[in-house]
């Protein structure tokens, strides 16, 4: 049987460097490490004492750490104090988070080869369910390479020196992460980059003709799209999608009803986002783990910058636990999306379906038919219904940013072609800001 990976040298070098460096230097490496990365026993029990002192801003001298140790009641569980002084007696480093890189790295190992196990026991076992054991894979691997990043954290004062330079606060990339395609939209609820967005509706209102709208105007404009469709086929989102950009209607498109002059239009006016958009469609119930993995490569792969997703209830959401509720798995999909936006630093939008007796009036945030967390995780909030006239209105229920929340819009929905219109008229024209007032 092999050894497990590890390398005792380095734990301590790491321990002594740690012993005598600043404390404001190793403020910087603990929240980096745990008694998991280290593979002795005894080195586990120094590093947790060292922790202990530090926490109580107690300098780690080697006296004070075998103090700590007896206090504890952890000093019989190492050699005695000479083990001690001769363990500091290991070589410093002038980089001990390059120490720190490579004790996760062996303890990733180690996780990896007991993942490995526990996965080869379910596999050989006929009882166990194998999609759930594929899903609980995905969360520990995406646990593991999360744990041990360096901490990204910075004082206040970085505020002031960003003001100072004048400096716009805001995430990397452009200004908004996605355009609607509708002026009012895009000028007061713009599609963030690092959260998300939710739209809403009933079915047959438009729900998957805005996603289209929002992919191409966003494409068009450069964002490399993602477009996740677990309700379509991908031929049928391809149909949509060219329908909107061809001005075709959908129904000519699945006939063959077009000629060439339709393609050209797209190579004319539709180029650019040609090349900037993709299209991805899982099959419905696929684990969020999964989808969450799949999103992720295509972000490494075709540096994705907004992700369009339809919609929340055919992801499949995980037992998370004996006696778990239908609401606490929906709210395990949401969190892992606010997660992937945020750590990514992508715009993502999510279509959701509204409660049935919403149908025909104006809905609120209460109205989300599978889960509450739609409306309280993202952003931004936009419903869309039909009056009493068949009219298309959308509504800003929530703008975390912006404002104009309750924000009213009526919409042309041209439904052959994918495309949402604004009417504009003197009493809805669209909100200016001035900073100086």
């Amino acid at each position: 049987m092999q050894t497990p990976p590890h390398d005792l040298d380095v734990e301590r070098s790491l321990l002594t460097t740690m012993a005598f460096s600043d404390p404001k230097d190793n403020a910087l490496l603990f929240p980096r490490l745990s008694e998991d990365c280290f593979m002795h026993p005894n080195h586990k029990v120094i590093f947790g004492a060292m922790r202990s002192l530090a926490s109580s801003s107690v300098p780690l001298e080697v006296v004070s750490i075998w103090q700590e140790l007896k206090r504890t009641g952890k000093d019989s569980k190492i050699g005695g104090v000479d083990w001690i002084f001769d363990m500091f007696r290991a070589e410093e480093v002038q980089r001990p988070e390059v120490l720190v890189d490579s004790l996760n790295g062996f303890r990733h190992r180690r996780e990896l080869i007991h993942l490995a196990g526990r996965l080869s026991v379910q596999a050989f076992d006929p009882m166990s369910d194998p999609s759930e054991s594929i899903h609980l894979a995905q969360d520990e691997l995406h646990r593991v390479s999360l744990d041990g990043r360096k901490d990204d954290g910075e004082s206040w004062e970085e505020i002031l020196t960003a003001m100072s330079s004048h400096e716009r606060f805001k995430t990397k990339g452009p200004d908004a992460m996605g355009h609607w395609g509708i002026p009012t939209l895009d000028q007061v609820a713009p599609i963030p980059a690092g959260e998300y967005v939710t739209v809403g509706a009933r079915p047959g209102v438009g729900k998957t003709a805005m996603m289209t709208q929002i992919a191409v105007e966003s494409a068009k404009r450069g964002l490399k799209t993602l477009v996740v469709t677990m309700e379509l086929s991908r031929v049928s989102m391809r149909a949509r999608l060219a329908s909107y950009m061809a001005q075709v209607p959908v129904a000519d498109l699945k006939r063959g009803n077009y000629n060439h002059h339709h393609a050209q239009r797209m190579v004319d006016d539709y180029q650019t986002a040609l090349i900037a958009g993709r299209i991805q469609s899982p099959s419905p119930g696929i684990p969020w783990a999964k989808l969450d993995a799949m999103i992720r490569y295509e972000v490494d792969k075709y540096g994705i910058q907004l992700v369009l997703l339809d919609q929340f209830d055919k992801i499949g959401r995980p037992t998370v636990g004996r006696g778990s509720s239908e609401a606490y798995s929906f709210g395990h999909v949401s969190t892992g999306i606010m997660a992937l936006a945020k750590e990514l630093e992508i715009g993502f939008v999510l279509l959701c379906q509204l409660k049935g007796d919403a149908e025909g009036r104006e809905p609120t945030l209460a109205d989300h038919a599978d889960s509450d967390r739609p409306g309280k995780d993202p952003a931004v909030v936009v419903h869309l219904w039909r009056d009493k006239e068949n009219k298309v209105k959308a509504k800003i229920q929530k703008n975390r940013d912006g404002g104009f929340v309750g924000k009213r819009l009526s919409l042309d929905f041209q439904g052959d072609c994918q495309r949402f219109l604004e009417i504009q008229d003197e009493t809805d024209a669209p909100p200016s800001y001035d900073p100086f007032k």
